[in-house]
Parts: C-alpha cells; structure tokens; sequence
C-alpha cells in the first residue's frame, strides 16, 4: 500500500484503526487513571460504537484496515514475532518470559495479539505456564500492562506525505502502542517498503526526551506541517523532526504552536483541525491566545539540520498565507464560551476530514455540529456514549494512510 498523505481534508482513501478490545475490561476504579481513563466504558457497546464508526467511513468508499489484523500477519512468521515479544517484555522489565510466550506452545497467534493489547497478568501467566514470575518493581498485579488507549490509532504513528513518523509516547503506559505499529511499518508485506521518516528501530536515540505523538501532527499542504508544543510533544522533538522532514524534502516549513500542558487540550487535534482548504474547525480560548509560533526551516548551510526563524504572523494570517487566500474559522459550539468549554470535554473540535467539506464528528457536540453545517460542512455524525469515555474524539481514533490521489 502506498502511503500518501498531503492534506487534512483531501479524499481519505485508506485509514487504520484499532477495535477496542478486551484490553478495556482491565479497566478497574483503582488502575484506570494509571491507564490515562478517568472512566470504565461499556466494552460491548463500545464496540458497537467503532462498528458503526468503520462502516459509515467504509460507506465512504473508504479502505478501512486494522492494526490487530495486520498484526496477526505479521507474528505468523517466527523471526518477526520473536523480535516484537522480546521488545514487549522487555519494555514490561520481564524479560524471562519472552521465550516461552514467543513459542507459541500455550498460545496461538491469534491469543498472543490479544495479549499484545490486553497484556497478561502474573495469576494468567501461572495457569498457564505452571510457574510464579514476579511483577517487575511498581506492577501489583500485571507482567505486561494492558494498553487500553490503543483505540486512539492516530498517536502511535502519523504519515507526513509518503513516509511515516513513528511516534514516542509521553506516557510509558502507551509506549508499546508505537512498537506494534512499528513492527508494522517495518514487516508488513503491505508496508515494509514504505519510509520511515523518523522512529524507527534503527535509530534508538530518538526516543526519550524526545516525545512526539500524532495528535499534534497536522499536515497543512505538501509543503507545510502545524505541530504542537504540547504535554506529549517536546520543542526539541519538533526541530528534530523538522530536520528529517526537511532532509528529504517532504516539506519546506514547519510550525510549532504550543498548547497549555492540561487535560483537556492534550493535543493540537483537541483544539484545531481542518475541514477544506482556506477553512478550520478551532477551540477559541487556545487557538486565539497562543503566546507565539515558531517556524523551521532548512538550514542553509547543513541539509541534516533545521533551524528556528522569526516568525512575526499570528496562526490566523499564517493559516491564511498557507492557504493562499481567505481564511474561514468556525469556532466549537459556535463561538458560546461556556459551551466550547462544555464540548470540549468530549472532543468538540476533533472532527475527522474524510474529504473537502465532509467531517466524522460525535453526535453530542450539537452546537458544533451547527456552526459547521451552516457553513456548509457536512457533518457525519456518530454514536459515542462509550467511545468518548477515553477523552478522545474521530480524529483521534484514526491514522490515515492515503488521500487524494494516491495508488494502491
């Protein structure tokens, strides 16, 4: 599959997502605020939820791919799948058990990747293998940690024209989210000639500090990246990205624009997303009070470095420029402060492009819903009871690997 991704509202044509699965009933009162969920979803509703989500993007003429199908490809092969257990446990500090949950004796390839996203605890471990493993230092009860945020495909990794950035989580709970999307990147048939544009295993020195995840990557045009300075993407990862993006020339500028370290704005994709050229959907109290912008661009003198210039433009008059004309800004719940603040909550800007005026968004967002459809957006909207539970929105729950007019 080609990866081609050069907009934020060109056609979506092909798009990777993850169903929730049974790493959500791990979720208790005690551990689901270590886990990033300030609430336990209902797992069959959920599901019924995502369902709808796919088929109504499939209705689309949209190719909807899954990270755990693609997985239980890969981990056919016994190479492939030893090097990705090993990197897991390894991460999950129990390194002893690799061998035996690699080998497939107790598992089948099918078990082994829902215990790859709903992890493994000390007790299962025993039942099955007849021996006692101790948690590794400040686990209770897990030997490897469920990843219950591995619905919001679109953090783990991000397509910037026709090469992937494979993310580096903030928090270690989401780490291994990265590592499976990277095994496929690196060993899927369908993706294994694609580039890596950065994070990929060969170069383990861009790891902590340097964290960068796809709901702050937004592809402005072929030339142009916004990324936000966020709580889970640093300023230092952001030139270091700019300078691979520039050393291949996939694209000319980038922007960092920082977004408070809170909760509710936790990436750039919660507060700005855009909907058609020359028209974006934005969170008021962040996108019109942002302190600065900063621009890179390609060091004239090294090809392999990026480097900070003025940038006196505030967004509105950079998006306008960018865009080559006039700029339309639809504001949450249109323009109302105390309902922004009220939609907000569940992911009122984050709707999700699938092409020139035509946005995914939840169905409570009513308000927003409005100001978009009276600009002429039509708005898609899904069911979200469930879905919303783990504070993200459409956006966030995909990864799009192809727009316009890419090739299979």
């Amino acid at each position: 599959m080609r990866l081609q991704i050069d907009s934020e509202y060109d056609r979506l044509e092909a798009v990777l997502v993850h169903r929730p699965g049974s790493e959500i009933l791990r979720l208790t009162h005690q551990n689901m605020r270590a886990f990033l969920f300030e609430d336990i979803p209902y797992l069959r509703r959920m599901q019924d939820e995502h369902d709808a989500f796919v088929a109504t993007m499939r209705a689309e003429g949209i190719q909807v791919v899954y990270a755990e199908d693609l997985l239980l490809d890969i981990v056919q092969d016994e190479s492939v799948r030893a090097s990705l257990v090993r990197a897991v446990v390894q991460q999950a500090g129990v390194p002893a058990i690799g061998e035996e949950l690699a080998s497939l004796r107790h598992w089948g390839p099918k078990e082994l990747v829902e215990l790859l996203y709903a992890g493994l605890t000390a007790e299962e471990f025993y039942h099955v293998h007849g021996r006692r493993v101790p948690p590794a230092r400040g686990r209770a009860e897990f030997l490897i940690d469920p990843i219950p945020n591995a619905y919001f495909a679109r953090d783990a990794a991000v397509v910037v024209r026709d090469a992937a950035v494979l993310c580096k989580m903030h928090y270690p709970q989401r780490v291994r989210e990265t590592t499976l999307i990277a095994a496929i990147f690196e060993h899927h048939p369908e993706f294994r000639d694609a580039a890596i544009a950065y994070g990929g295993t060969s170069e383990p020195t861009e790891d902590r500090p340097y964290t960068i995840e796809g709901g702050d990557v937004i592809i402005l045009s072929p030339e142009a990246v916004l990324v936000g300075d966020s709580e889970r993407t640093r300023s230092a990862t952001i030139e270091l990205l700019a300078a691979k993006c520039f050393k291949f020339g996939r694209v000319q500028r980038v922007y960092e624009l920082p977004i408070p370290t809170e909760r509710s704005f936790m990436h750039l994709d919660t507060v700005f997303n855009i909907l058609d050229r020359g028209m974006v959907l934005w969170h008021a109290e962040v996108m019109e009070n942002l302190p600065y912008v900063h621009r890179y661009e390609p060091d004239p003198s090294f090809a392999t470095r990026a480097v900070r210039v003025p940038e006196p433009r505030g967004i509105r008059e950079i998006l306008a420029d960018e865009f080559g004309g006039e700029l339309t800004v639809v504001e949450t719940a249109g323009g109302s402060r105390h309902f922004a603040a009220r939609e907000q909550r569940s992911d009122g800007a984050n709707a999700f492009s699938i092409a020139p005026r035509t946005a995914v968004c939840f169905e409570r967002n009513e308000l927003t819903i409005r100001a978009l459809e009276q600009q002429g957006i039509r708005c898609i909207a899904i069911k979200d009871s469930e879905l919303v539970r783990g504070l993200g929105g459409p956006r966030c729950m995909t990864m799009p690997l192809r727009r316009g007019g890419g090739e299979s």
